[in-house]
């Protein structure tokens, strides 16, 4: 069928298709996806994908080791109140352009047309590298527990390798159950927010009934520590606020899924500031908990089990509840690492839709009974397992894991930053008016998320520790390097010229021509949204 601009009546007339469908296709885009998705399944797929629970343990260790317990809860705090400020900034534009690629997608609408697809890709190419780094960080998390966890029950801890090989197999799991059509495994994701949740509350209750011992509060919000060998306190307090952002980062997950969830410009930005919102207040609650069970920081960091918030656990709750609450936090992992295979999926097909890869023809292939990107899922697990390799590498396993960690952030800070920075800088008079407009506090909004997100990333090159060698260095600065040199020789010498997303219909009432629309082919129904 010859392409031709459409009218929407007259698409309505033709095809059984819901509002969220039309207004993808006035993006440019012909539903592929299953929609299928509530607003509950929304917000847990992008709560798990945070993970906050685990992240905070996972980070725990090095945020006593640089900083101690008042940069902990106040560099959280602020980190709170900015990523909140950020959301509200981001969830405008997802609700004016709900699609698969976020970030990427509104780069590409919100920029010229003549530089649309260069700011699409670089937002959509550090977008990608901050999910897929994502889900190595929670694959490694999740050995590196397991290895714990298993020294708390008596038996021995897992060599590198054996490390190694659990986080690839964790990666091959997860690209498995992401398989299965997306609302098929909503009652996993629902179950992961509710574990998630209840994690929490079972922190806190061991806080306030089993722990024998608590800190003071002058050592939770006032006691500055540091074993790094790091001379400068501002300098140290600001790698402490690092490790707060990598505890926040991927909440524009829900966005990600706005393709295959009904009411999406109301849901999926809604479920950017929820992701927020309840991560913010959960962690803190955690983080206290853990700071006022944390009672002699030397003795936690010198641990036997190698882990400092397994640990804690250990020394104030016992070895019962300590093996409870390790194993706990490997559920924590498995969700989180189910969720953020799924986020990373939709980014990845967004970019392989719009020829940002090589075979991009194919690795957009969606299945017909699953409505998953099953292709994408294959490279994504084969580009994760090689990120599980670094661990190997001579200079250690803490620094390889590190450099993960950094490539997450800065990759999630720098996508977040360029359409925001765009929406401020072009002021498109086509933007449209939605329920989630800021209306006078756009603009403050958007300015102070630019400045912290761009401001923040130069953070992660620091060195962590003194003094800097081969093994103490960090290299983050050659990971990133190397990744973004992969992508500045996929632009150029792509054979499949990248034009960058397709751009909405400047009519309203129409479907950009680009669209193909079947004439026989009925697509399918949605489900019902609650």
């Amino acid at each position: 069928m010859d392409s031709i601009t459409i009218k929407i009546e007259e698409i309505r007339q033709s095809q059984r298709l819901a509002e969220d469908d039309i207004v993808l296709m006035k993006m440019g885009y012909l539903p592929a996806l299953h929609r299928g998705l509530n607003s509950v399944m929304n917000f847990a797929i992008g709560f798990n994908g945070v993970a906050i629970f685990a992240s905070i343990c996972m980070m725990y260790g090095f945020s006593l080791t640089v900083g101690g317990p008042a940069p902990i809860i106040w560099g959280f705090v602020v980190n709170f109140v900015l990523t909140y400020c950020i959301s509200l900034s981001l969830a405008e534009i997802c609700s004016a352009y709900p699609n698969a690629g976020a970030v990427y997608n509104w780069a590409g609408q919100l920029a010229p047309e003549k530089y649309s697809s260069l700011c699409a890709y670089v937002a959509g190419w550090s977008n990608f590298l901050g999910n897929a780094a994502s889900e190595a960080s929670f694959a490694d998390g999740f050995a590196s527990f397991l290895s714990s966890a298993l020294i708390i029950s008596g038996h021995r801890g897992l060599e590198t390798s054996e490390q190694v090989g659990v986080a690839i197999s964790m990666l091959f799991l997860w690209s498995v159950l992401n398989f299965i059509r997306v609302d098929k495994v909503g009652w996993l994701n629902n179950a992961a927010a509710l574990v998630h949740l209840g994690s929490f509350f079972l922190v806190v209750i061991m806080v306030l009934c089993v722990a024998q011992q608590h800190s003071s509060g002058a050592f939770v919000f006032t006691q500055y520590s540091n074993t790094s060998g790091i001379n400068s306190k501002s300098y140290v307090v600001a790698l402490c606020v690092t490790a707060r952002m990598f505890e926040f980062a991927g909440y524009e997950g829900s966005a990600h899924l706005a393709e295959e969830t009904t009411r999406s410009s109301s849901v999926a930005p809604r479920g950017i500031i929820n992701t927020v919102l309840v991560t913010g207040f959960g962690g803190l609650s955690l983080m206290l908990s853990l700071l006022f069970i944390t009672i002699n920081i030397d003795q936690v960091l010198a641990g036997k089990t190698g882990n400092a918030a397994c640990q804690v656990f250990i020394d104030a709750a016992g070895q019962v509840w300590g093996q409870g609450l390790s194993w706990l936090i490997l559920v924590n992992l498995f969700f989180a690492g189910v969720s953020s295979t799924a986020v990373t999926a939709r980014i990845t097909y967004a970019l392989a839709r719009d020829n940002a890869f090589p075979c991009s023809s194919r690795l957009c292939y969606v299945h017909p009974v699953f409505k998953s990107p099953v292709s994408v899922l294959i490279l994504l697990f084969v580009l994760d397992a090689f990120l599980m390799l670094l661990p190997l590498l001579p200079s250690g396993a803490d620094t390889a894991f590190y450099s993960v960690l950094g490539l997450c952030t800065i990759g999630y800070q720098i996508s977040y930053a360029i359409p925001i920075f765009l929406r401020l800088l072009i002021k498109p008079a086509d933007f449209p008016v939605t329920d989630m407009s800021l209306g006078k506090w756009s603009y403050p909004c958007g300015i102070i998320s630019c400045v912290w997100l761009l401001g923040t990333a130069c953070l992660f090159f620091l060195p962590t520790s003194f003094p800097v060698n081969t093994d103490s260095m960090n290299w983050l600065i050659v990971v990133v390097g190397g990744v973004f040199l992969c992508g500045l020789l996929n632009w150029f010498f792509n054979p499949v010229k990248f034009e960058g997303p397709k751009r909405s219909a400047k009519d309203p009432d129409a479907v950009p021509s680009n669209v193909e629309l079947p004439s026989t082919v009925e697509l399918p129904p949605t489900t019902s949204a609650e």
